[in-house]
Protein backbone atom coordinates (compact mmCIF):
# COMPACT_ATOMS: atom_id res chain seq x y z
CA UNK A 1 0.00 0.00 0.00
CA UNK A 2 1.11 3.46 -1.14
CA UNK A 3 1.73 5.89 1.97
CA UNK A 4 3.66 8.77 0.33
CA UNK A 5 0.67 11.43 0.93
CA UNK A 6 -0.06 9.86 5.01
CA UNK A 7 3.61 10.29 6.04
CA UNK A 8 3.69 13.63 4.85
CA UNK A 9 0.40 14.00 6.50
CA UNK A 10 1.40 13.09 9.59
CA UNK A 11 4.53 14.60 9.18
CA UNK A 12 3.54 18.34 8.48
CA UNK A 13 0.60 17.37 11.02
CA UNK A 14 3.39 17.13 13.96
CA UNK A 15 5.12 19.77 12.57
CA UNK A 16 1.69 22.26 12.71
CA UNK A 17 0.94 20.34 16.19
CA UNK A 18 3.75 21.99 17.65
CA UNK A 19 2.55 25.29 17.37
CA UNK A 20 -0.40 27.21 19.24
CA UNK A 21 -2.48 28.91 16.27
CA UNK A 22 -1.93 25.84 13.95
CA UNK A 23 -2.41 23.40 16.91
CA UNK A 24 -5.81 21.69 16.21
CA UNK A 25 -5.22 21.70 12.23
CA UNK A 26 -2.25 19.79 12.76
CA UNK A 27 -3.51 17.15 15.08
CA UNK A 28 -6.25 16.79 12.89
CA UNK A 29 -3.77 16.76 9.34
CA UNK A 30 -2.04 13.94 11.39
CA UNK A 31 -4.67 11.72 12.94
CA UNK A 32 -5.62 11.28 9.19
CA UNK A 33 -2.38 10.29 8.33
CA UNK A 34 -1.56 8.05 11.23
CA UNK A 35 -5.20 6.50 10.66
CA UNK A 36 -4.76 5.97 6.92
CA UNK A 37 -0.74 4.47 7.93
CA UNK A 38 -3.18 2.32 10.66
CA UNK A 39 -5.02 0.93 7.66
CA UNK A 40 -2.11 0.02 6.20
CA UNK A 41 -0.32 -1.63 8.33
CA UNK A 42 -3.58 -2.85 9.79
CA UNK A 43 -3.90 -2.44 12.86
CA UNK A 44 -5.97 0.04 14.60
CA UNK A 45 -4.21 -0.10 18.10
CA UNK A 46 -1.72 3.11 16.35
CA UNK A 47 -4.77 5.13 15.10
CA UNK A 48 -7.02 4.46 18.54
CA UNK A 49 -4.36 5.59 20.73
CA UNK A 50 -2.81 8.44 19.22
CA UNK A 51 -6.16 9.86 19.24
CA UNK A 52 -7.10 8.74 22.76
CA UNK A 53 -3.83 10.83 23.50
CA UNK A 54 -4.82 13.86 21.94
CA UNK A 55 -8.40 13.98 23.61
CA UNK A 56 -7.11 13.73 26.80
CA UNK A 57 -4.59 16.30 25.95
CA UNK A 58 -7.08 18.99 25.24
CA UNK A 59 -9.13 18.44 28.20
CA UNK A 60 -6.18 18.61 30.62
CA UNK A 61 -5.80 21.90 28.65
CA UNK A 62 -8.91 22.91 28.97
CA UNK A 63 -9.30 22.06 32.88
CA UNK A 64 -6.05 23.85 33.19
CA UNK A 65 -7.17 26.89 31.32
CA UNK A 66 -9.83 26.88 33.56
CA UNK A 67 -7.87 26.43 36.53
CA UNK A 68 -5.42 29.22 35.39
CA UNK A 69 -8.87 31.94 34.25
CA UNK A 70 -10.12 31.27 38.21
CA UNK A 71 -6.42 31.94 39.98
CA UNK A 72 -6.62 35.12 38.15
CA UNK A 73 -10.28 36.52 38.35
CA UNK A 74 -9.71 35.61 42.09
CA UNK A 75 -6.63 37.83 42.07
CA UNK A 76 -8.94 40.52 40.61
CA UNK A 77 -12.24 40.61 41.87
CA UNK A 78 -9.92 40.88 45.12
CA UNK A 79 -7.93 43.98 45.22
CA UNK A 80 -5.70 43.14 47.67
CA UNK A 81 -5.08 39.75 46.62
CA UNK A 82 -1.29 40.17 44.68
CA UNK A 83 -0.22 37.54 41.68
CA UNK A 84 2.50 36.22 44.44
CA UNK A 85 -0.19 35.24 46.89
CA UNK A 86 -0.89 32.86 43.54
CA UNK A 87 2.44 31.25 43.13
CA UNK A 88 1.57 28.00 45.29
CA UNK A 89 -1.65 27.69 43.34
CA UNK A 90 0.24 28.01 40.29
CA UNK A 91 2.69 25.74 41.08
CA UNK A 92 0.14 22.97 42.54
CA UNK A 93 -1.71 23.40 38.83
CA UNK A 94 2.02 22.66 37.25
CA UNK A 95 2.27 18.99 39.62
CA UNK A 96 -1.59 18.19 38.83
CA UNK A 97 -1.05 18.95 35.17
CA UNK A 98 2.07 17.07 34.92
CA UNK A 99 0.37 14.07 36.62
CA UNK A 100 -2.29 13.82 34.49
CA UNK A 101 -0.55 13.92 31.47
CA UNK A 102 1.21 10.50 32.43
CA UNK A 103 -2.26 9.02 30.60
CA UNK A 104 -1.58 10.67 27.12
CA UNK A 105 1.78 10.46 27.19
CA UNK A 106 2.20 6.31 27.61
CA UNK A 107 -0.34 6.62 24.85
CA UNK A 108 1.93 8.13 22.25
CA UNK A 109 4.58 6.48 23.50
CA UNK A 110 3.05 3.06 22.48
CA UNK A 111 1.98 4.55 19.02
CA UNK A 112 5.56 5.43 18.55
CA UNK A 113 6.85 2.38 19.54
CA UNK A 114 4.00 0.62 17.32
CA UNK A 115 5.18 2.59 14.48
CA UNK A 116 9.07 1.58 15.24
CA UNK A 117 8.15 -2.11 15.31
CA UNK A 118 6.01 -1.72 12.49
CA UNK A 119 8.65 -0.17 10.00
CA UNK A 120 11.71 -0.57 11.98
CA UNK A 121 12.65 3.20 11.97
CA UNK A 122 14.53 4.31 14.96
CA UNK A 123 13.34 7.81 14.74
CA UNK A 124 9.87 6.86 16.42
CA UNK A 125 12.14 4.66 19.40
CA UNK A 126 14.19 7.90 19.95
CA UNK A 127 11.05 9.96 19.78
CA UNK A 128 9.10 7.25 22.84
CA UNK A 129 12.10 7.37 25.09
CA UNK A 130 12.88 11.33 24.78
CA UNK A 131 9.05 11.63 25.55
CA UNK A 132 9.26 9.50 28.52
CA UNK A 133 12.11 11.19 29.70
CA UNK A 134 10.51 14.53 28.88
CA UNK A 135 7.52 13.52 31.14
CA UNK A 136 9.63 12.48 34.22
CA UNK A 137 12.16 15.58 33.67
CA UNK A 138 8.94 17.89 33.10
CA UNK A 139 8.85 18.51 37.08
CA UNK A 140 12.48 20.75 36.87
CA UNK A 141 10.95 21.89 33.65
CA UNK A 142 14.27 20.69 31.44
CA UNK A 143 11.34 18.31 30.38
CA UNK A 144 9.74 20.32 27.96
CA UNK A 145 12.30 20.76 25.67
CA UNK A 146 13.05 16.54 25.77
CA UNK A 147 9.32 16.87 25.02
CA UNK A 148 10.18 19.12 22.10
CA UNK A 149 13.19 16.75 21.00
CA UNK A 150 10.98 14.23 21.05
CA UNK A 151 8.68 16.22 18.36
CA UNK A 152 11.12 16.93 16.37
CA UNK A 153 12.31 13.19 16.09
CA UNK A 154 8.62 12.17 15.45
CA UNK A 155 8.62 14.59 12.68
CA UNK A 156 11.74 12.87 10.99
CA UNK A 157 10.19 9.26 11.61
CA UNK A 158 7.05 10.19 9.38
CA UNK A 159 9.54 11.56 6.66
CA UNK A 160 11.54 9.09 6.53
CA UNK A 161 8.68 5.94 6.55
CA UNK A 162 9.00 3.95 3.41
CA UNK A 163 6.91 5.06 0.34
CA UNK A 164 4.41 1.96 0.36
CA UNK A 165 4.06 -0.32 2.68
CA UNK A 166 4.03 -4.11 1.20
CA UNK A 167 0.72 -5.87 2.05
CA UNK A 168 1.99 -9.07 2.18
CA UNK A 169 4.53 -9.17 5.76
CA UNK A 170 0.74 -9.40 8.25
CA UNK A 171 0.41 -13.05 8.84
CA UNK A 172 -3.22 -14.24 9.23
CA UNK A 173 -2.97 -13.88 12.61
CA UNK A 174 -2.21 -10.37 12.81
CA UNK A 175 -5.48 -9.43 11.12
CA UNK A 176 -7.13 -10.44 13.87
CA UNK A 177 -6.13 -6.68 15.52
CA UNK A 178 -7.64 -4.76 12.84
Amino acid sequence: MELKKEKILAGVGRILGMFGHFGILGIILELIGVYKISEAVKDKRIFNYLLLSEVVIYIIYFVGFLGIFGSFFRTIMEPDMYIMSNMPNLFLMLVIYIAAMIIPVIYKIKVYNLMGDYFGNDNFYKASKFLLWGLILSIVLVGFILTFVANIFAIIGYFTLPDEYPENIISENDNENY
